[in-house]
């Protein structure tokens, strides 16, 4: 009996939830060894995957293959806000940024409902939402809890990603502040911790005040020489950290995910040193090595 208790209170003391990864942190070796890049995290221990469409839709069978599971879909802003044009020049920004080709013409305009069919396919669970440009949240959240309503009655759940945006201004009247007043019960926060920390907040605090609606983490660390502003796309590769090598407080955060019932965590690291790979493997072997 003493020993059973003993390995009980050690398991129970350990990280021990599912872990998953949000693929944007694989996606330079995505672009060109697809089936490999899979076999490969699914051998560093990831179960789970926070997708794209086109994604999902040209890689299935290696994720399946490899034995991992898409869970959560993000969508393009868009889709739900209509703001096409700006998110075109962004994602032309975005691709001179990281060095990628933009395709001579634009991809086909994605509707709602066509992208839910996609993922209830393949047994998504959430689809969301990324990130929202500037032009396009004035009225968004009457837009996201459109989308979130549209995803209920079609049997799959929504959820919002922050960013550092969501954290300007007077506590009270914040985009995050005015999200836990008025975003749909339907939707579920992801929580980006790195995020979350750099607009200012603590994570801790926040998924306190979010108990319930909090239906994910990003897992990153923030470097003790990052900044703390709210405007994201300034911010330096090197203000990315593996989990645990940067200052986040990780036993209180995952202590406090536990006590919420987060249901899905998803390591993200958006700039790497190296292989991304071995970042991935750095950030689960801390995790799993963690006491809490």
């Amino acid at each position: 009996m003493l020993r059973r208790k003993f390995l009980y209170a050690l398991a129970a003391s350990r990280f021990s939830q599912t872990l998953g990864l949000s693929l944007y942190t694989v996606r330079t070796p995505l672009a060109t060894k697809p089936e490999e890049t899979y076999k490969a995290l699914a051998a560093a221990g990831i179960k789970e995957l926070e997708v794209r469409p086109d994604q999902l839709a040209n890689h299935a069978a290696f994720i399946k293959s490899a034995g991992l599971r898409p869970m959560h879909m993000f969508v393009d802003a868009p889709v739900i806000t209509g703001a096409w044009d700006e998110w075109q020049a962004f994602m032309a920004q975005m691709a001179t940024r990281m060095k990628l080709k933009m395709p001579a013409t634009p991809p086909p305009r994605q509707e709602l409902p066509e992208l839910i069919r996609l993922a209830k396919a393949h047994g998504v669970r959430r689809v969301g939402v990324s990130y929202l440009l500037p032009g396009e949240r004035a009225n968004s959240i009457a837009k996201l809890n459109e989308a979130a309503e549209i995803c209920r009655r079609a049997g799959i759940g929504f959820y919002y990603h922050n960013h550092a945006f969501e954290f300007e201004g007077e506590p009270g009247a914040r985009f995050i502040d005015r999200l836990h007043k008025e975003l749909h019960p339907h939707a579920r926060l992801e929580m980006d911790v790195f995020w979350v920390a750099i607009g200012g907040d603590d994570p801790v605090q926040l998924l306190r005040k979010w108990k319930g609606r909090v239906g994910s983490l990003h897992l990153k660390d923030v470097a003790a020489s990052a900044p703390r502003k709210t405007a994201e796309f300034s911010m330096p590769p090197t203000a990315f950290k593996e989990v645990g090598l940067g200052t986040l407080d990780w036993p209180a955060i995952l202590t406090a995910a536990r006590e919420s019932k987060i249901d899905h965590y998803f390591i993200e690291q958006d700039s790497t040193p190296g292989d991304p790979l071995d970042s991935i493997r750095s950030s689960i072997g801390y995790l799993r090595g963690l006491s809490f």
